[in-house]
C-alpha cells in the first residue's frame, strides 16, 4: 500500500490540469449549486460534460476543502485507486494463501493504466472501486447466502453507472453468473433475487438521468455529447451502444488521421495485444487468459474446491466478458479503457500463482506449467521491443530468467524449497516490464482527453506517435481537441476584464480549449458545440439571443478547429454571423468577436 501510494503521488503536481474537461467541471461546481448537479461544463450552464458527474462530485468536494488545484483534483484519485487496491488483496486473501492475494494487489498496483489514473482526473478510478465493491459483495451474497449482499452489489453498481455509465457493467455478467451456478438457494429463490437485485439497479442508476430529462430544458444545461438533449439517449447512444457497434466513420474515430490507421479496424482477439494498447495493462495479459482457460475446465468438471470455484469463475467470467468487449468493440476505443481490465486479470494472475505451487506434482501438470511460463516470458519480451523507451538487455535478461524458472518447474523438486523459488523466478520476471513501464509513466507529464502509459512506440502509424505530434501542435487543431490551447497573458486578461454583467465572459471551441480558457481567466467560458464542438448547441438564434441580451462578451476564433470535418453546422453559422456583423480585433494574433457591440 505504501509502495502504491507512492506511485500515485511522486510529481503529481506535474500533470497540472490533467484532464481540462473535468478539471473546469469541478471548477464550475465550485462556483453553482446547478453546474455542481448536473456536472456542468461551465457555470453559466450552457451545456453538460459527457459522463454523468459522480466522480465530479468528489472531486468537487475535495476542492471545497482544500481550494481548487491539482493536489485537491488528484488526490481523491489517488486515494481511490490505493483502496482499489487493498479490494484486490481483501478480495484474493478470502480464498487464496497470502502469496498470492500480495500478488494480485501488487500486479494491480502496478498496472500501467492504473498508475496513469490513480494520478488522472478521469472518471474510471472510481468506477473501478465501485465494480470491485460490487463484486465482493455478490461473491459474499453468492457464499453465504444473503441476498443483502446482493442487493449492496446493485447499490455498488447504480453508482458506477454514475461514474461511466455502462461501463461500469462489465463486471455484471460475473456477479449474476457465480449467483446462477453456485447460489445457497433454490434456482426459485435465485431468479426472483436476481431480479429484484436488478430492478434496484434500474432504480439507482436511472434516478439522476431521470431527473435530468425531467427538468425543463430552459431549467438546465444542453447533456453534451446528445444528439436530442437527452441523458437516456446519451447513456444508450455515445456512450453505449454507439461505442460497441460504430466502425471508422463515426465523429470520434473520423479525427484521427488516416496515416495513423493502419487497417480500416482492429477490432479482434490480439488488440489488446497491439501497440495501441498493450502497454497499458497487455503485459500480463497472456498469463491472465490462460488461467481463465483452465478455470472454465475445472468449472466445468467440477474439480475445484468447494469454496474457490465461486471466486475463481468470478474473477475469469469478469476477465473474459471485459476482455470480449474491449477487443471487439467499435473504433470509438480509448487506450484507457483498459482501466476495466485491471481488476480482473490481477485476481487471475494471483489464481495462477497458487495454481503453479500447488498443482506442480505430475508430469503433465509440470510440462503445462512450464510452458504457460515460457509463452508469457516470450510474449513479455515482445512487449519489451514495442518501445525504444526500454532497454533491451534488461528484456533478454529477464526473459533469460524466466526460461530458468520454466525449466526448474518442468522437473520434479528434489527439495520442497524449489518450487516456490523457481515459480517466483518465472512471476517475478513477468512482473518487471510493467513496473517499468509505471515508472515511465511517472516521468511523462500528461495531460488533455487521451493519457498514454509508457514510452513512445517504434511503429510510425499508432495513437502513441500521434499524441506525440498533437503535443507539438502538430496538427494544431487536434492540439485544440485533444489537449486544448491555452489563451496568451494578453488575451486571459481582456477576457477577464470583460463586463461582469456578462453571464459568460466568452465563447470558443472545442471543449478542452473552453475548458483551459476557464481555468486561466476564471470566469465563465461557454463551449459551443460541446466537448468535440459537434453538438448542435447553442443554435444560431440563441447565440444571437445570448448576445443581444448582453449575456456574452466576446466570441474567441480558433481558426486551426474550423478545418475540421464534420464540425457543427450551428457553430460554423455562429461563426459566420459573427465575422458578418461584429468588427474582429485582434489580441496576440487571436481574432475575437467584441459582441457587446
Amino acid at each position: 500500500m505504501v509502495g502504491a501510494a507512492v506511485l500515485y503521488i511522486w510529481g503529481l503536481a506535474a500533470n497540472g490540469w490533467a484532464n481540462p474537461y473535468y478539471s473546469a467541471a469541478v471548477q464550475a461546481g465550485l462556483h453553482d449549486p446547478a453546474a455542481f448537479f448536473f456536472g456542468s461544463a461551465d457555470w453559466g450552464n450552457s451545456i453538460t460534460v459527457d459522463k454523468p458527474p459522480l466522480s465530479l462530485w468528489i472531486m468537487g468536494l475535495s476542492v471545497r476543502l482544500f481550494g481548487l488545484n491539482t493536489w485537491a483534483l488528484l488526490l481523491p484519485q489517488a486515494a481511490m485507486t490505493s483502496c482499489s487496491t487493498l479490494l484486490i488483496y481483501r478480495l484474493a486473501r478470502r480464498h487464496l494463501p497470502s502469496y498470492a492475494g500480495l500478488l494480485s494487489a501488487a500486479v494491480f498496483a502496478s498496472t500501467p493504466i492504473t498508475v496513469l489514473l490513480a494520478r488522472y482526473n478521469n472518471p474510471d478510478p472510481l468506477m473501478v472501486l465501485l465494480m470491485l465493491l460490487a463484486i465482493y459483495a455478490g461473491i459474499r451474497a453468492t457464499e453465504s447466502g444473503r441476498v443483502r449482499y446482493l442487493y449492496l452489489a446493485a447499490g455498488f453498481l447504480a453508482l458506477g453507472f454514475l461514474a461511466k455509465q455502462l461501463q461500469a457493467f462489465l463486471v455484471l455478467p460475473a456477479i449474476a453468473i457465480v449467483f446462477c451456478l453456485y447460489g445457497q438457494k433454490s434456482w426459485r429463490k435465485r431468479a426472483v433475487s436476481l431480479v429484484l437485485a436488478g430492478l434496484l439497479l434500474a432504480a439507482g442508476a436511472l434516478a439522476w438521468p431521470l431527473a435530468v430529462d425531467l427538468t425543463p430544458s430552459n431549467s438546465r444545461p444542453y447533456v453534451g455529447g446528445s444528439t436530442t438533449n437527452s441523458m437516456l439517449e446519451l447513456t444508450m447512444g455515445y456512450n453505449g451502444i454507439d461505442r460497441i457497434v460504430q466502425s471508422g466513420d463515426g465523429p470520434s474515430a473520423a479525427l484521427t488521421p488516416q496515416e495513423f490507421q493502419s487497417i480500416t479496424t482492429d477490432a479482434s482477439f490480439f488488440r489488446l495485444f497491439n501497440s495501441n494498447y498493450g502497454q497499458e495493462s497487455g503485459w500480463l495479459l497472456l498469463p491472465a487468459l490462460m488461467v481463465c482457460a483452465i478455470i472454465a475446465v475445472q468449472a466445468v468438471r467440477r474439480r475445484s474446491e468447494a469454496s474457490r470455484p465461486i471466486f475463481a469463475v468470478a474473477a475469469a467470467t469478469w476477465m473474459i466478458s471485459t476482455y470480449a468487449v474491449l477487443s471487439f468493440m467499435g473504433n470509438s476505443i480509448h487506450s484507457y479503457y483498459t482501466a476495466s481490465i485491471a481488476a480482473p486479470l490481477a485476481l487471475c494472475i494471483g489464481l495462477g500463482s497458487q495454481m503453479i505451487v500447488s498443482s506442480a506434482r505430475s508430469i503433465p501438470q509440470r510440462i503445462g506449467i512450464a510452458a504457460a511460463i515460457v509463452l508469457s516470458s516470450l510474449f513479455s519480451h515482445a512487449m519489451w521491443q514495442v518501445s525504444a523507451s526500454y532497454p533491451e538487455a534488461v528484456g533478454t535478461a529477464l526473459l533469460l530468467i524466466g526460461l530458468i524458472g520454466a525449466a526448474a518447474l518442468s522437473v520434479p523438486a528434489p527439495f520442497k524449497w524449489v518450487t516456490p523459488v523457481a515459480a517466483s523466478l518465472g512471476i517475478g520476471a513477468l512482473l518487471v516490464g510493467p513496473l517499468v513501464c509505471s515508472m515511465l509513466t511517472l516521468t511523462s507529464p500528461q495531460q488533455g482527453s487521451n493519457p498514454l502509459s509508457g514510452g513512445l512506440s517504434r511503429s510510425p502509424n499508432t495513437i502513441s506517435r500521434f499524441l506525440d505530434g498533437v503535443k507539438r501542435n502538430d496538427p494544431a487543431w487536434a492540439t485544440g481537441l485533444a489537449i486544448g490551447v491555452t489563451p496568451s497573458p494578453t488575451l486571459s486578461a481582456y477576457i477577464r476584464n470583460a463586463s461582469p454583467g456578462c453571464t459568460w465572459a466568452a465563447a470558443t471551441y472545442p471543449g478542452q480549449t473552453a475548458a483551459r480558457f476557464q481555468l486561466e481567466v476564471g470566469r465563465p467560458v461557454m463551449p459551443l458545440g460541446g466537448f468535440a464542438a459537434l453538438d448542435a448547441t447553442p443554435t444560431l438564434e440563441q447565440f444571437k439571443e445570448i448576445a443581444q441580451n448582453g449575456q456574452l462578451c466576446y466570441l474567441v476564433v480558433q481558426p486551426e478547429q474550423l478545418k475540421v470535418p464534420g464540425l457543427s453546422s450551428e457553430l460554423l453559422a455562429i461563426q459566420k454571423w459573427a465575422s458578418d456583423t461584429v468588427t474582429p480585433q485582434h489580441i496576440d494574433g487571436i481574432t475575437v468577436y467584441d459582441l457587446r457591440r
